[in-house]
């Protein structure tokens, strides 16, 4: 399928590229106040000339000179102007129509690569926000104004915000592009203050737009996740507007609750049980909230269509890992650290699931004789008594689980089925804790008390009861799992090397300036509950990869690889391998692993060639690892002390060093 047929069957048939470039007058920042041709300007100005000038704009009278610069109606009077007052006011203009000419080439190319592909394509200024209610892709300038400065940032952001307000359940696909050496830092700034999705927002430099292919492979990538996108957007404008609606029918209850209900609920029930009011409340919230937002049928109705969510053609990330799922899960298992303010019951210091630990300046010996539990500075523990027998000084001596904290590194994540807390941030630091199911304490409630009281001991974190629980179950009866969220997948970096075969069959290096910034390995599990690892390189390294075979001439490459090469430059299967992940497994030092192709069989099922740390000779590939060198890729560990690579992975039984199914075992060699 061509890229014209892929855009028309996921339903995208417009676009609009938004420019300043399109806007008739310039405003004052686009000439800036401080440029040096103005006091030119203020000196060549005839009687002559300033009497036409307040024909057009009359208030210029009532100002100063050095107020007028600044003024977007004074500059759109000598725009109109300039071909009258001629030498006057040509070098004032002069820069400003030399940047506009350099975008207009840029967009018009763009406009006419899209309109090839069957788009109806419009073009607008600053003022887009009547068109962009319709079109399905965007393509907006990263600076609106010449200056490119952080105010004409603001404003491109504010205007496509404001844009895209009225169709937040349905909004477009939208390419950022700028001639700034600034897009790519700037990319996740505007993403996040506009509000726009990931995967259905991309960036492209503007000399890319008339050399490249870039606006064809990045049209494309948001092509394949725009039905997926379009049902993640439907799902998160339904929670915003759901959310507002059940937090104020949450409210409505809540206020009907009189100042005698709470107290009988004090007296009849908080009171006996030792359960702070306040405490109670917000727990009360929390709940009927939850159930409010239950009842929201656009939030079940757009979480239902989620569960068609294919991961077959995801994007890649831009970044190495994601930091932000390590974010959600850390929230998903522990209360705001503002909540620990608020006591979980009267009588005790300590609630069910609090998290205790020394501060770093205390003494390890004398904690360990006021609470008579062996401690040390990356010991955590765990308060495991319910929280009934915790009130009123219920029970004599506190459950206690003792844990190790960790720093949350790659090579600590793993999918054997041990006890841990798998992401926490504790005094500012993101950490994961190893509990040791065997390892369980007491200590009484007053000597607890006092090790907090002085300071010998403090709280740091309180989980939720969810994920408390099994913990707990897990000490007392061994039942399993109860509500705890999965693990998120490890990364690690790596480096990667490109290679193709040359005329003689020997590894000849690509050259991929993009391959300088590293790639990621995610390791986690696959359906099967097996454990994967998939080596991830970002867009600009797999665009780099596909160019440079792409420059290749077949003379250069040795016959028996031909028929890969052809077949990986073209097809999609290579881009789409490296986009979902490049299974490393059988990739080892010492042979080759093929990297099967999706379309090719049964004439080409690999059409590449992997392996992790691989030391490459001048030794020809034999005749069977040449029919898979389409493209040869070798994956290093990355370099440093702490970095983990491949033989973390195999002792962590994370990586099968072995064949891939169907190879031959002895392989021909090695190459």
């Amino acid at each position: 399928m061509n890229l014209s047929d892929l855009l028309a069957e996921k339903g995208i048939h417009s676009a609009l590229i938004v420019d300043d470039v399109f806007d008739a007058v310039p405003t004052a920042a686009d000439i800036g106040p401080e440029n040096d041709q103005w006091p030119n300007v203020n000196d060549d100005l005839t009687p002559e000339h300033r009497a036409r000038i307040l024909e057009l704009y009359p208030p210029a009278a009532d100002y100063d000179f050095d107020e007028l610069v600044r003024d977007d109606e004074y500059v759109a009077a000598l725009w109109q102007l300039r071909d009258e007052f001629g030498e006057v006011l040509e070098p004032l203009f002069a820069m400003y129509r030399e940047n506009q000419a350099m975008d207009e080439h840029y967009v018009r190319s763009a406009q006419h690569k899209l309109e090839a592909l069957g788009l109806r394509c419009e073009t607008e200024g600053r003022h887009f926000q009547d068109k962009a209610q319709e079109s399905d892709v965007i393509l907006i300038d990263l600076f609106f104004g010449n200056a490119q400065d952080p105010a004409a940032l603001d404003v491109s952001k504010a205007q496509l915000r404001r844009a895209l307000s009225t169709r937040a359940d349905n909004p477009p696909l939208v390419i950022l592009m700028s001639r700034s050496p600034r897009l790519e830092d700037k990319r996740d700034e505007f993403r996040d203050e506009v509000g726009l999705m990931d995967s259905a927002f991309r960036i492209i430099k503007k000399s890319d737009l008339e050399e490249t292919g870039q606006l064809q492979q990045q049209l494309e990538r948001l092509a394949e996740n725009a039905e997926d996108s379009r049902k993640l957007a439907r799902f998160f404008y339904a929670l915003e507007s759901g959310i507002e609606a059940a937090a104020n029918r949450t409210l409505v209850l809540l206020r009907k609750l009189k100042l005698s209900d709470i107290g009988q609920i004090q007296q009849l029930l908080l009171s006996a049980e030792g359960e702070p009011t306040g405490s109670y409340l917000v727990d009360v919230f929390d709940g009927v909230l939850q159930h409010e937002i239950e009842r929201e049928a656009g939030i079940i109705d757009a979480a239902r269509a989620l569960n068609d969510f294919s991961a077959e053609s995801h994007p890649p990330p831009y970044v190495a890992g994601s930091a932000e799922l390590q974010q959600l899960v850390r929230r998903l298992l522990t209360q705001n650290e503002n909540r620990l303010r608020l006591p979980g019951s009267l009588g005790a210091r300590v609630t069910f699931g609090d998290l205790l630990r020394m501060p770093p300046d205390a003494d390890p010996d004398l904690l360990r004789r006021a609470l008579l539990v062996d401690l040390t500075p990356d010991n955590v523990l765990l308060v495991l008594t319910p929280v009934c027998d915790l009130q009123r000084d219920g029970v004599p001596r506190i459950l206690l689980l003792v844990g190790t904290l960790k720093r949350l590194e790659p090579r600590q994540w793993s999918y054997v089925n041990d006890a841990r807390t798998p992401a926490l941030e504790i005094d500012g630091e993101p950490v994961w804790v190893k509990w040791n199911l065997k390892h369980i304490d007491t200590v009484s409630q007053s000597k607890l008390a006092g090790a907090l009281n002085d300071g010998e001991i403090r709280i740091v974190a309180r989980l939720r009861a969810a994920h408390a629980l099994e913990l707990q179950q897990r000490v007392l009866a061994g039942l399993g799992r109860v509500g705890l969220v999965a693990t998120l997948p490890a990364t690690f970096p790596v480096d990667v090397e490109a290679y193709y075969a040359d005329a003689e069959g020997r590894l000849a290096r690509l050259e991929v300036p993009a391959l300088s910034d590293g790639a990621v390995c995610f390791v986690g599990r696959d359906k099967d509950a097996d454990q994967d690892i998939r080596l991830v390189m970002t867009e600009l390294s797999s665009d780099g990869i596909q160019e440079a075979l792409s420059a290749l001439s077949e003379d250069q490459v040795a016959a028996r690889a031909r028929p890969a090469l052809r077949h990986v430059r073209s097809t999609m299967d290579l881009r789409r391998r490296m986009a979902a992940g490049i299974n490393l497994k059988g990739a080892g030092h010492e042979r080759w692993a093929g990297i099967p192709s999706e379309t090719g069989a049964p004439q080409l099922p690999q059409m590449g060639l992997l392996a992790w740390n691989y030391r490459v000779t001048d030794q020809a590939l034999s005749n069977n690892d040449l029919k898979k060198a389409g493209i040869i890729l070798v994956v290093r560990d990355a370099p440093g002390a702490d970095a983990p690579g491949l033989g973390d992975a195999i002792r962590s039984g994370l990586v099968n060093p072995g064949p891939d199914d169907g190879e031959d075992p002895a392989g021909e060699g090695a190459g």
